[in-house]
């Protein structure tokens, strides 16, 4: 016969402190976890706006961490990049917010950047040269790996199957 308690141990714990039960205060701290949660935007794009809102009010309050100034900069770095390698402009010529506004050059600079870049990386360093592997010269080289060292089998002679040699009476 299996054995069986004598006494609910849990309920004898709990009732034991009346002001400590491990239940309600779970349960009380559940409540609580969930209030901090609530209250909940109606939908998500009112939390949006209501944070885009929050943003732009700090921003104003604080400026923009980055300033346009940095950012026109930065624009005007990268036409000037791409008016050398079209060669839109004289070689030393800054870029100028005139330049920005001109639409005439377009056509001209995307083709010449397709021509540039290629399949290549935007990388300003082009790309190191791959040294040749060579084929292997014998039917059955050793490879090593590290310390691992294992046979390369290139002779299809080898994977051919053969007679079974068989046994006579």
């Amino acid at each position: 016969m299996a054995w069986v308690p004598n006494s609910q141990f849990e309920d004898d714990l709990v009732d034991m402190e009346p002001d400590f039960n491990f239940v309600h205060g779970q349960k009380a701290y559940d409540i609580r976890k969930q209030g901090e949660l609530w209250p909940r935007p109606k939908s998500t794009y009112e939390h949006l706006k209501s944070r885009e809102k929050r943003n732009s009010e700090l921003e104003n309050l604080h400026g923009s961490r980055g300033g346009s100034g940095r950012d026109i900069r930065e624009s005007l770095q990268l036409m000037e990049n791409i008016q050398k390698i079209a060669g839109t402009r004289p070689l030393g010529e800054h870029a100028k917010m005139k330049d920005w506004e001109d639409d005439s050059t377009n056509e001209l600079e995307a083709l010449a950047m397709m021509r540039h870049f290629g399949m290549m990386s935007m990388a300003i360093d082009s790309l190191h040269v791959q040294p040749e592997v060579k084929p292997p010269e014998g039917p059955i080289q050793i490879i090593t790996n590290g310390r691992k060292q294992f046979p390369l089998i290139t002779d299809p002679e080898f994977f051919k199957p053969r007679k079974i040699p068989r046994k006579k009476n």
